[in-house]
């Protein structure tokens, strides 16, 4: 993804390049120019300036959850001298909470009310980032068989009470991760995806709620797979998509698969559509098929992490949680730069590289390791 230059990206920089010249002065209209050619110009600057003027993640505070329910601000409360300082590494930044079946249907409403009360602070203007992680049957057990109707009832169930519960609320929303994986559900049936598109319709009437459809990572699906898997899965409903959620890729190849994706997905007729991507663990990344060729067998799920910020491809803090997605700092290509103002969103922390197969249990090695080696 990050080699060769495509012939669309070039015409994304060369529009942009256009654009800043017009924000520069250098094709301004000429002195008693029609008021429409001033207004034209005046329109192309403010493009240049902020390509992506709609975006619900920027302008806004980002709040973070404090309760001693969240396994690492609990850890950081605990700890003392420089395990804490290492830990308020991750502690003190705007993460994506997981919600999913291990929640009641009668119970998720609660949940989740008292989980915005934690990160608003009751504040009516602050973004509450959560990941929806509620199909059933999933993972190895979607393999093997299709939901009953009681599972189905249940599903939407909780997903009314969770919409109900978020009401208002300015919300950055990652559903379903790890959603490819429903191209291994049995009899080609599409019950997860038409599952993630009734989701993406409630979730999507909240006046600020900004839905994000997990489609996996570049080093997955392809970009046709990618785009019919968003268009069975709700994506019109959506403000765009998520990517490299449970995956280490870089931030670069992220960009540009993402930005074809955004490309496919308006040649089918879904249009303006932007994606996030994680950026919690893939500080000095490496791809799917990298991690194989070096670990034939291994636990992908709980990759090493690194043991010195001289490391490379290994688990660690990628780029903190921002909108600011094109600042030098990043040291992303610079062809990718001005794609990344047009198209994405924001990188946001919605992988959990300090769990137990970004899943489980806290691990305090794991947590300490990408905390001490991470590039930024």
């Amino acid at each position: 993804m990050t080699g060769a230059i495509s012939a669309w990206t070039w015409r994304a920089v060369l529009a942009t390049a256009a654009a800043t010249a017009l924000a520069a002065g250098l094709f301004a209209a000429p002195a008693g120019a029609a008021g429409p050619q001033r207004a034209a110009a005046t329109s192309a600057a403010r493009a240049a300036a902020n390509p992506n003027p709609s975006n619900p993640l920027a302008n806004i505070t980002w709040g973070n959850y404090t309760s001693s329910i969240d396994p690492v601000f609990n850890a950081y409360d605990k700890a003392t001298g420089n395990t804490k300082k290492l830990l308020g590494t991750i502690a003190f930044k705007p993460r994506v909470r997981w919600f999913g079946a291990w929640v009641p249907d009668n119970k998720i409403s609660s949940i989740l009310h008292a989980y915005i009360q934690n990160v608003t602070g009751g504040k009516p203007n602050v973004l509450v980032q959560m990941a929806i992680f509620r199909l059933v049957p999933w993972e190895g057990e979607a393999a093997k068989r299709l939901p009953t109707k009681a599972e189905i009832a249940s599903y939407k169930l909780w997903i009314n009470n969770a919409a109900q519960a978020i009401g208002s609320t300015h919300v950055a929303m990652i559903l379903q991760p790890d959603l490819p994986i429903a191209f291994k559900v049995p009899h080609h049936s599409h019950w997860a995806q038409n599952l993630v598109a009734y989701a993406a319709r409630q979730f999507g009437k909240l006046p600020h709620t900004a839905v994000y459809i997990d489609v996996g990572a570049a080093d997955w699906p392809t970009v046709a797979q990618a785009v019919s898997l968003l268009r069975a899965s709700g994506q019109s409903f959506a403000r765009g998509f998520a990517l490299d959620a449970t995956h280490y890729d870089s931030t670069a190849s992220e960009i540009a698969y993402g930005s074809q994706v955004v490309a496919a997905l308006n040649r089918a007729g879904i249009r303006n559509k932007h994606f996030v991507i994680d950026t919690a663990d893939n500080g000095k990344p490496f791809t799917y098929l990298q991690y194989f060729a070096k670990h034939p067998g291994g636990d992908f799920d709980n990759a090493q992490t690194c043991t010195s910020k001289t490391a490379t491809r290994c688990v660690t803090l990628g780029i903190p949680p921002t909108t600011q997605v094109g600042l030098a700092k990043w040291h992303l290509p610079a062809r990718d730069v001005p794609l990344a103002k047009k198209n994405c969103d924001g990188f946001l922390w919605f992988g959990r590289p300090w769990l137990f197969e970004q899943a489980g249990s806290f691990v305090m090695s794991r947590a300490l390791a990408v905390a001490r080696t991470t590039p930024f």
